[in-house]
């Protein structure tokens, strides 16, 4: 009877371990942090791309799509990283509005011209900044 409920206990605790929420979910080799249930549920980033632009500054242009059958609103935040993976800056929380089950794209310019490579934060919008 002990192996029985010991072999119970053991598959009650790895069944569980399974039922982690995932708050955060990194995408684009790396660089896309999308956090929070909402945000890794309903949005998608079909492409991101970078390039220079005049200046010398690096733009990067991303393409969100939103799942949900209703508008959705995201706070988007940029780590730009100098060419050793160190911070420079990072941008202020800015919150980006995703129609329903429409594909927009955000794009925003570094102010730095040694920003080598970024990372880009998403996450649920505070409720203070929906309207």
């Amino acid at each position: 009877m002990r192996s029985a409920t010991a072999v119970l206990a053991t598959i009650l605790v790895l069944a569980l371990a399974g039922c982690e929420a995932k708050p955060k979910q990194v995408d684009q080799a790396g660089r896309v942090l999308l956090e929070g249930f909402t945000v890794s549920q309903y949005v998608s980033v079909l492409r991101q791309e970078s390039d220079r632009v005049e200046g010398d500054l690096l733009r990067v242009r991303t393409e969100l799509k939103n799942r949900k059958k209703e508008n959705i609103w995201v706070d988007i935040q940029v780590v730009w990283k100098d060419a050793q993976g160190f911070a420079l800056y990072e941008t202020s929380w800015a919150p980006f509005m995703i129609p329903a089950r429409y594909t927009k794209t955000h794009e925003i310019v570094s102010i730095n011209p040694q920003a080598a490579d970024y990372e880009y934060r998403v996450r649920q919008a505070s409720k203070a900044e929906v309207k």
